[in-house]
């Protein structure tokens, strides 16, 4: 359930938490109002006896309409929509009765309770999933955290290993970020932070994913991207960081650039060696001058001959 939740950004997760919470509330109301209805001698409300209505109470605006309508295939959701529906079918059956007879069949009503108990355990399940996720993004810059970083390399990884594409990883470093820090202070560092931040998811596609990887370090995944191409993003991402200048408190201005390790996913070879291989391109664009790109050669084994096509 957790993985599907990954491809949404931390807006996205925050937006999809507070609707939940607000349905969750309104349907607290529905059910208030429900036993009331049961529990009364009087008419039992009209809305109660349209056997549509799961559809139109505000949850079921939520869980039919929503934003969460992105889901659609997250298994959490989809067990919250079957509760749901049953749920909804027994209290059909209940005020119909109860409309005809002004008693609570008994038989019904417990079986009413038991999808009750269900969707609310289902549902509790699901926002601690919304709350997990969102507490794995970083809180500056909106992108992943470390913690996220190898459930999403490890799913890439198996496609690498199965040949279904190629996934090019990337470590990137501001250059002399200390410098900022010191010279403007920790403020305006952020800013620069969450600047290169959206220059990065400027120029990705909404299924690359990126990561803080530490302090002024960042980590991203391009999956389906061969060497050439992986090279000519990231190159193009390094020009737009250097060439705009960054507006800080206090009517500051400052320039930055950034420096760039790659290395290509590889059948056989680990998610670490991996990241080792596209830091230590890193740490070779850092001392080759910064500001720059720095690719790793592949392994040996996977060279192409010399003579083949």
């Amino acid at each position: 359930m957790k993985q599907d939740l990954l491809q949404y950004d931390q807006g996205e997760i925050a937006l999809i938490l507070l609707e939940l919470d607000r349905a969750i509330s309104a349907n607290g109301i529905w059910l208030y109002d429900f036993h009331r209805g049961l529990l009364s001698k009087e008419s039992i409300p009209e809305e109660f006896l349209q056997n549509n209505s799961h559809e139109k109470t505000q949850f079921g605006q939520w869980l039919y309409a929503g934003t969460h309508s992105l889901l659609a295939t997250n298994e959490g959701v989809q067990a919250i929509e079957a509760t749901y529906q049953l749920l909804h079918i027994e209290a059909y059956k209940l005020a119909h009765s109860h409309h005809s007879s002004r008693e609570v069949e008994m038989d019904g009503y417990n079986t009413f309770i038991e999808h009750l108990t269900e969707y609310q355990q289902l549902v509790t399940t699901f926002r601690d999933s919304l709350i997990e996720v969102k507490g794995i993004f970083d809180p500056l810059t909106g992108f992943l955290g470390r913690q996220s970083l190898m459930i999403q390399l490890t799913k890439e990884h198996s496609l690498v290993s199965r040949g279904i594409h190629e996934c090019a990883i990337i470590m990137m470093d501001i250059d002399h970020f200390k410098l900022v820090n010191d010279t403007y202070g920790h403020q305006s560092g952020d800013t620069a932070l969450c600047y290169v931040a959206q220059c990065i998811r400027f120029n990705l596609r909404p299924y690359d994913s990126s990561f803080r990887y530490g302090g002024e370090e960042f980590l991203v995944c391009l999956p389906n991207t061969n060497r050439e191409n992986a090279f000519m993003v990231m190159d193009r991402l390094r020009e737009d960081i250097a060439e705009l200048p960054i507006d800080l408190p206090e009517g500051k201005e400052v320039s930055i650039t950034i420096s760039m390790g790659i290395a290509m996913m590889e059948p056989g070879t680990s998610i670490e060696t991996t990241i080792g291989k596209a830091d230590f391109m890193l740490y070779s664009a850092k001392e080759n001058g910064r500001n720059r790109v720095e690719m790793a050669e592949p392994s040996p084994s996977k060279k192409p001959k010399e003579g083949s096509a």
